[in-house]
């Protein structure tokens, strides 16, 4: 049997989508599990996972004896949940393992063997994955136009400069910047991506927003410490796009231990002082 799964929305979507795979050859001794991805960013990495045959970015459809087309999802459980079940998986899982390249990780080991400490990756975007806002601001739900219900995003700058201050912690930028999308590949997307992956491998802890990086950072098994004002600004009991009173959505959704979702309603400076308990 020759299935075919085709992926939907952006990175992070693709990655937890890829959980069909292992499943489906559990399922379905013997099946070919092949995967189409909307984006290329990701085709290095999920080569490499061993329940997937072949990594697409254009099918033959017509190859295939079954065929899964995963449609966009809720947050009332998790994303790897509900697209195993739309693949007709009987036995879910909430967690995934990301494969990073070998060689690459080897290399970036002896590049930051100098850093002797506390490595920190952080996401180049956090603001764009940031509001702030008090609990009463969050209550009476006035929205500002990509602001949010507090009219301001997070100072990421301040943060960063706080932990750059720590001694014996060093901190490592990954990922595109504020106002990138993730739709403008290059030759150089698939490696570039790669890359990154064996970069947060070898730091100990991933710092941020939710989404596809966080995600990428939790597959690889690093501890990853975000914000909760995101999810909860547009998933939460009151959010803008969809009322959730407890969105799962978010490493500590997906894995029994090991990552922290900081409260939505802290300050800067409080976000800070959490960051510092965790990595302490």
């Amino acid at each position: 049997m020759k299935i075919l799964v085709k992926a939907v929305g952006f990175i992070g979507d693709n990655l937890f989508g890829a959980t069909a795979a292992e499943k489906l050859k559990q399922e379905n001794p013997g099946a070919v599990v092949d995967y189409l991805l909307t984006l290329p960013q990701p085709l290095d990495l999920l080569d490499r996972n061993p329940y997937i045959d072949n990594v697409l970015l254009e099918a033959d459809e017509s190859q295939y004896d079954v065929i899964h087309q995963l449609y966009p999802i809720h947050r009332r459980s998790t994303p790897c949940e509900q697209f195993q079940q739309q693949c007709g998986v009987k036995s879910l899982s909430t967690d995934f393992t990301i494969y990073s390249n070998p060689s690459t990780d080897k290399y970036l080991k002896h590049i930051l063997k100098p850093y002797q400490g506390i490595k920190i990756a952080w996401m180049s975007n956090w603001e764009e994955k940031s509001f702030l806002y008090t609990k009463e601001e969050y209550e009476r739900g006035i929205d500002v136009p990509n602001l949010g219900y507090g009219g301001k995003r997070r100072n990421i700058k301040y943060i960063i400069d706080a932990l750059n201050k720590l001694p014996n912690v060093y901190l490592f930028e990954v990922g595109k910047p504020v106002g990138y999308s993730q739709k403008n590949v290059d030759i150089m997307t698939v490696s570039e991506y790669s890359l990154t992956a064996s970069l947060i491998k070898n730091c100990d802890y991933f710092i941020g927003g939710e989404g596809g990086l966080c995600n990428l950072a939790a597959g690889l098994g690093i501890t990853t410490i975000i914000t909760g004002d995101y999810v909860h600004q547009l998933y939460g009991w009151n959010g803008v796009i969809e009322q959730n009173e407890n969105p799962k959505l978010g490493p500590i959704h997906y894995f029994k231990e090991g990552h922290y979702e900081l409260d939505p309603y802290l300050t800067d400076e409080q976000v800070v002082e959490n960051i510092k308990k965790v990595i302490s």
